[in-house]
């Protein structure tokens, strides 16, 4: 069998500075947000400080090529801002309180669907941090009952199902005290069952459950970004904690796959 491809670790450089472009909008975001014009030049002039530096890493810290980070950076931005405009303008399951571009089209600002591409890099990035210990290569490992079945195209599909279901589950009962969250817990009761957590899943459960939320309070509470239903936690509904929780999961695992399927050769 084919062993499978290492996933590079993120070196400290690069959480450098993926961290400090998300925290540079983030702190933007709680004191200017209702500022269009200065957000929507300040989110682009970021990503592109953060491209440049980013490119200006060794290719050892790099993990992959600048075009396969183009390319990464794009599916990071597709998923974020897609999954945002879908709950946001489609389904209306939270709403956004700042002002947007084009009203007709979308109620999220432009700068806020670029943002998304950021903090799914971020997310990324953290994930495979070194400081954390992140491991060579993603388990393939599938508990079915008492049986281990050892396949990549398992557990991924697994994972999309836990996705897809808990996001139909939430556009139907985002207003609904108990509906609202226990999909979600029931999915990661699932995940912890079927795929089994690793010690670095752990760890990136505990600052999911709780850098997560954190950042939605400043962003409702001290931003004004946006308002959710149900908001019990400073703003923040208990199904937000546990959606962080179940996407820095099947991100994690997303992630480390598609970044070491195009890892520079002898950087893994």
């Amino acid at each position: 069998m084919r062993p499978p491809r290492r996933a590079s670790r993120a070196s400290d450089r690069a959480f450098a500075i993926d961290g400090a472009a998300v925290v540079t909008v983030g702190t933007a975001i709680c004191v200017a947000s209702d500022a269009l014009a200065f957000m929507t030049f300040l989110v682009p002039a970021v990503l592109a400080l953060r491209f440049l530096a980013w490119f200006r890493l060794p290719p050892a810290e790099r993990g992959i090529s600048p075009s396969d980070e183009m390319a990464f950076f794009a599916l990071c931005l597709v998923l974020g801002a897609g999954n945002d405009w879908n709950s946001v303008v489609r389904h209306r399951i939270y709403d956004y309180a700042v002002p947007h571009d084009f009203p007709s089209v979308s109620s999220i600002p432009v700068w806020m669907l670029l943002y998304w591409g950021m903090i799914l890099r971020f997310v990324a990035t953290l994930c495979r941090w070194r400081r954390l210990g992140p491991p060579t290569c993603p388990s393939d490992e599938v508990r079915i009952g008492g049986r281990v079945v050892v396949s990549p195209w398992l557990k991924i599909a697994g994972e999309l199902v836990l996705v897809v279901a808990t996001r139909q589950m939430i556009y139907a009962y985002y207003a609904h005290a108990l509906l609202s969250w226990l999909p979600f817990a029931g999915a990661l009761l699932v995940y912890a069952s079927v795929f089994r957590l690793s010690r670095h899943d752990r760890l990136l459960l505990l600052l999911a459950a709780g850098a997560g939320p954190a950042v939605e309070v400043l962003f409702i509470q001290v931003g004004g970004l946006h308002r959710y239903h149900l908001g019990w936690l400073g703003g923040v509904p208990l199904w937000i904690v546990l959606w962080w929780m179940l996407a820095v999961l099947v991100w994690n695992d997303l992630s480390a796959r598609l970044l070491a399927a195009r890892a520079v050769a002898g950087d893994a």
